[in-house]
């Protein structure tokens, strides 16, 4: 049986002895009914994880051993950056999932003129919440050792215009596909996805402007949830964890 990952936000030091936090110690303990003496692994996002056992369980927490450290973090040798504009209902939630399981760096959630979904105070901080949440989940069961950033939203142009790497995509529907990959390989790569509308074409002249590059593949038009998970596979296909 696979032994169980669990993200911990708090120091871990090989050779110490841990309480975990109510949400791990209720994890090993209530839904996997782990018991004393099992193997765990706990990582807390700053590299690496340690592999332990517990040493005891609680009704108040699950105590572990961290017993020796690993360094690999499993991370992409490419950095991703993702802007997502926001879809409604489960479509922003499978992108980031499987954008993480994919070996994302960093999310940046967007606005753009087609968007439907506005938050703003209390619903905004509770949904950044729950992002936070579904990321480290996915980091525990793809292997992840470093939880990508999440970055607060932004509007698409201001995105555009300050973020930084040497590919800059913008996904838009054009007469004719092109194929991004025929260059040499970058370190860096952002790409923005749109909405379930699309961008207007105004935004993406704009973000021409900011030195975005317009890029359509295949013939087809994908869903604004399975945009980047295509393209993040081809990424680190051709310049990624299978280059």
């Amino acid at each position: 049986m696979r032994t169980p990952r669990i993200f911990q936000d708090m120091p871990l030091i090989e050779g110490n002895t841990i309480a975990m936090n109510d949400s791990g110690s209720h994890h090993l303990s209530k839904v996997l009914r782990k018991s004393a003496g099992d193997p765990v692994i706990l990582f807390n996002g700053t590299g690496g994880e340690y592999h332990g056992l517990i040493e005891a369980i609680t009704p108040k927490s699950v105590q572990v051993s961290l017993d020796f450290f690993v360094e690999p973090d499993r991370a992409a040798p490419l950095h991703l950056h993702l802007g997502q504009v926001m879809g409604k209902g489960d479509h922003m939630d499978y992108a980031l999932q499987k954008s993480v399981e994919l070996g994302v760096s960093e999310i940046t959630p967007l606005l753009s003129h087609h968007c439907e979904v506005r938050l703003k105070g209390a619903r905004l901080t509770k949904k950044m919440e729950q992002w936070r949440h579904l990321l480290i989940s996915a980091c525990e069961q793809s292997g992840l050792n470093i939880v990508p950033t999440l970055n607060p939203p932004l509007p698409l142009l201001q995105w555009a215009e300050q973020v930084e790497a040497d590919r800059k995509w913008i996904l838009h529907t054009e007469d004719l596909p092109s194929n991004p990959f025929a260059q040499d390989a970058p370190e860096s790569v952002c790409f923005a996805v749109g909405p379930e509308g699309g961008f207007s074409d105004e935004e993406v002249e704009q973000a021409k402007d900011f030195g975005f590059d317009c890029i359509t593949l295949g013939p087809r038009v994908w869903r604004t949830e399975t945009a980047p998970v295509v393209l993040l596979s081809l990424l680190q296909l051709t310049w990624g964890d299978f280059r």
